[in-house]
């Protein structure tokens, strides 16, 4: 289905293809929380929406972009499939309406993140001191007496997966905002690093405690040194091992050329195999023959082209290689055949 185009097709598939007790589930669902019910959010399992929307070849992906719609694709179809469920009337126009006008505001939001106040509706803080501002109008006296009668490393640890949690997904922490942009210029670059600093800064604040700012942010800078190194190592160990002329297995990170496919990798019962033809020792890339796969349309690589326009950003390729073809992969696309 997903090679066809627009949302009654859409319908007919999902008909088909959802479970009866997932579609129970669509009907009493409210429709702020229909994405949840596709995979990967929600921890749901159910992929076939989730499949149609990874590939941009894909008819409804073109169809619903070509609407308008960017970000709530998945809102979308689940929504207009409720109401087919529920036997209501379907009038695409006023599916579409409310969607797109967030798009709107989210897209002049988007090429303003780094200066404008408020993103998605939430505040965002200007500097560190704003950070405490807001924490206090959040927090009752009960609250904040006790964090304040906590171990700063006991607050920290509490609040790293509620509070902390909040702030880097609502004050746009892992996506870009005047406050990640502070904290930027500051060097710091992780969203964990960021929350972190804001939660022991905060702690230390209701304590009246010195913040000692350039000494965290030091802390951090020496812990990436360190992992960056780390990381070099097990790289350098890992790649070693892989030879010209070894025989891999393909892991499948980047998904399947079918349905048919990833149900013989489930059962384990889909191999691809590839010789090494040569190695990039800089990249940690390995050129590879592909000799064997499960399906006649090969496997699925993707690989990134370099956009000049925006400098630090560029576009994802998907395609499909087949047997007796050649190609770069990062090494661990591939695992060793244990002889």
């Amino acid at each position: 289905m997903g090679w066809q185009v627009g949302l009654k097709q859409t319908v007919k598939f999902l008909d088909e293809d959802c479970p009866d007790s997932l579609k129970i589930i669509i009907k009493a669902t409210e429709n702020k929380d229909l994405k949840n019910l596709s995979y990967p959010w929600g921890n749901s399992r159910y992929k076939t929406i989730y499949n149609w929307l990874g590939n941009e070849k894909t008819g409804i992906y073109k169809y619903l972009t070509v609407k308008g719609i960017d970000k709530f694709k998945v809102e979308v179809i689940l929504e207009n499939y409720k109401k087919h469920l529920l036997n209501e009337p379907i009038s695409e126009k006023s599916l579409l309406k409310p969607y797109l006008e967030i798009e709107k505001k989210w897209k002049i939001e988007d090429e303003n993140r780094e200066t404008i106040d408020t993103l998605r509706g939430v505040y965002i803080p200007k500097d560190l001191e704003d950070c405490f501002t807001q924490i206090n109008s959040f927090w009752s006296d009960s609250t904040k007496t006790k964090v304040k009668n906590w171990s700063e490393e006991e607050f920290s640890t509490n609040a790293h997966f509620g509070f902390g949690m909040w702030m880097r997904n609502n004050w746009q922490l892992w996506g870009s905002s005047r406050l990640s942009k502070y904290f930027n210029e500051l060097e710091i670059y992780h969203p964990d690093d960021m929350s972190g600093i804001i939660l022991g800064s905060y702690h230390r604040h209701l304590n009246d405690k010195e913040i000692k700012l350039e000494e965290q942010i030091q802390h951090y800078q020496e812990y990436w040194e360190k992992s960056k190194t780390n990381e070099l190592k097990r790289k350098q160990e890992e790649f070693s091992e892989y030879q010209i002329g070894d025989t891999l297995e393909f892991n499948y990170n980047k998904g399947f050329v079918s349905k048919e496919q990833e149900d013989k990798y489930d059962e384990d019962i889909c191999i691809a195999k590839d010789i090494i033809t040569e190695k990039d020792e800089t990249y940690f890339l390995i050129k590879v023959k592909v000799i064997e796969t499960c399906d006649r349309k090969g496997i699925v690589y993707g690989y990134q082209i370099y956009n000049p326009k925006t400098a630090n950003s560029s576009k994802k390729i998907i395609k499909n290689l087949k047997v007796n073809k050649t190609q770069w992969f990062r090494y661990n696309d591939w695992e060793k055949i244990e002889e």
